[in-house]
């Protein structure tokens, strides 16, 4: 009876995940919403927001994948699982415990050798979705980091809002003098294939690149061209 029941207990939390269908992996940084010295709008080199872009940039091209993150959350969607699998574990293993192990050890080493005022740790979930479902998944979660910033934006101006939903948070966001810096990420910043796409857009059906990482000069990005994997 026991080791029936501890099986079914560590299938359930050791779910294979599809290798045909794209694979999502969603991270978010532990209790960083709470950290009131924290900004989530500064974007000068070496800020949360800035490393947070730096690993969009960075596994999006190395996986040819979505990249979508917005305040303390990362998104990214594999359209070929095996990509990422294969690389993490070359052995092909699908478990969804086993991918979130190796790859949330992955981007806690590249994400705080870009963020370097403390270290950042992460929770982290892996699922397989259908393919025509990817675009619906970045409007999702768009909506929900809308929420957030929201929320975060109003919070630090010391604006105080009940329950209301989310168009009366934004017109209370236009009204101050920063929504200029929110109003392009305010539904999360897309990368894809280590370009940067406008979300609004993308979410319209166009497929519009604008300024990104690649812009920029990668010098220290390149070098840190993930030697834990081999471990």
């Amino acid at each position: 009876m026991w080791n029936d029941y501890f099986y079914q207990l560590q299938k359930k939390y050791n779910m294979r995940v599809s290798t045909k269908t794209p694979l999502v992996i969603r991270l978010d940084g532990k209790d960083v919403t709470k950290d009131t010295t924290l900004n989530f709008l500064y974007k000068f080199k070496g800020s949360f927001f800035d490393a947070f872009e730096s690993c969009a940039w960075y596994f999006s091209k190395k996986y040819h994948c979505y990249a979508l993150f917005g305040t303390d959350e990362m998104n990214f969607i594999f359209p070929d699982p095996m990509l990422v699998i294969e690389d993490l574990d070359p052995s092909k293993i699908n478990h969804s415990n086993e991918i979130i192990a190796l790859f949330i050890q992955y981007f806690f080493d590249y994400f705080n050798q870009s963020y370097k005022d403390k270290k950042i740790f992460f929770h982290g979930k892996c699922f397989s979705i259908p393919e025509n479902k990817i675009t619906s998944y970045i409007k999702y979660r768009g909506s929900s980091i809308q929420n957030v910033i929201t929320t975060y934006v109003l919070k630090r101006n010391n604006v105080r809002m009940g329950k209301e939903k989310i168009e009366a948070r934004l017109r209370k966001c236009k009204e101050l003098d920063l929504y200029e810096q929110i109003q392009e990420i305010e539904l999360g910043v897309l990368y894809f294939d280590g370009k940067r796409l406008d979300t609004k857009e993308f979410l319209n059906g166009n497929i519009v690149e604008i300024p990104s990482k690649e812009n920029i000069k990668h010098s220290n990005y390149e070098e840190l061209n993930i030697e834990f994997l081999n471990l």
